[in-house]
């Protein structure tokens, strides 16, 4: 029979073209490809990721440079310690000599000082000597120690202040205010002669009259002196009795060159303080 004409030819044996096509191979590769970029996207450890987190595991265990720098602080410690403890045995050494230079660097205070002449005259010469004394390579180094930890306490260039201070009394003052003054000032000299007290508190006493200037010693009374002012310095020099624990009664004033040998005596037979 004659073929009709709207019929074709089967083809059975065809196969999909994308299966079979390069087109199609090509196509499963690119899937894969794209499948391996999304896991590493989405945070499956690669190759890349794994060999990232080994150097930041070896990083993070890693010493780092703190040894070195607690080796360094430690040595650092050790040579100030060291250092420290060698200047410390010179200085100690060099205690009768040191001493000796002070002494000889304190004496224009002294000079320039408002202690009275004869007072002045007998504490430059004690002081003089012993610098001659310590000048002698075979003088004792304690001694010497103890010598300047009693000379230092002393006020002995404002033991001349506090006699101005007596005199403007004597001077200013009427007859019942006088009295009680020079008795409180009295009380004050009797705490530094007993060792209740030192140059730090006569200083304190002395502060409502006195004005910082460039002499050596570095202060000086106000010029003139005025009553208010000198009234403080009374109170205050009752207050430093009293805190001494010295009786309320007027006491004999004693040369600071009495005082400076009685101090001198005491460091070379029963040391310092």
């Amino acid at each position: 029979m004659p073929k009709e004409p709207n019929e074709t030819p089967e083809s059975a044996d065809a196969t999909p073209a994308d299966a079979t096509s390069p087109a199609g191979s090509g196509s499963v590769d690119g899937s894969a490809h794209v499948d391996r970029e999304d896991s590493v996207v989405a945070g499956e450890p690669g190759v890349a990721g794994v060999d990232a987190q080994s150097a930041n595991t070896a990083g993070d265990e890693s010493p780092g440079c703190m040894p070195a720098v607690v080796a360094g602080t430690l040595l650092m410690l050790m040579v100030a310690f060291i250092l420290c403890g060698v200047t410390t045995w010179i200085l100690f050494q060099k205690r009768t000599e040191i001493a000796a230079r002070s002494l000889q660097g304190f004496i224009p205070n002294i000079e320039q000082s408002l202690l009275e002449p004869d007072d002045k005259a007998r504490v430059i010469e004690q002081l003089e000597q012993l610098v001659k004394e310590m000048q002698n390579p075979n003088y004792e180094p304690s001694e010497a120690a103890a010598v300047m930890q009693r000379i230092v306490r002393l006020p002995i260039p404002h033991w001349g202040e506090l006699d101005a201070v007596d005199s403007f009394v004597q001077a200013n003052f009427d007859e019942e205010d006088r009295g009680e003054a020079l008795k409180q000032l009295s009380r004050a000299r009797r705490a530094i002669e007993t060792n209740q007290a030192t140059v730090f508190d006569i200083v304190d006493v002395l502060e409502p009259v006195a004005v910082v200037d460039n002499t050596p010693i570095g202060r000086a009374l106000k010029q003139p002196l005025k009553q208010s002012d000198v009234v403080e310095v009374v109170q205050r020099a009752k207050l430093l009795g009293d805190r001494a624990e010295i009786p309320d009664k007027a006491f004999a004033r004693t040369d600071m060159a009495t005082i400076l040998e009685k101090e001198i005596r005491k460091a070379k037979t029963i040391g310092g303080y």
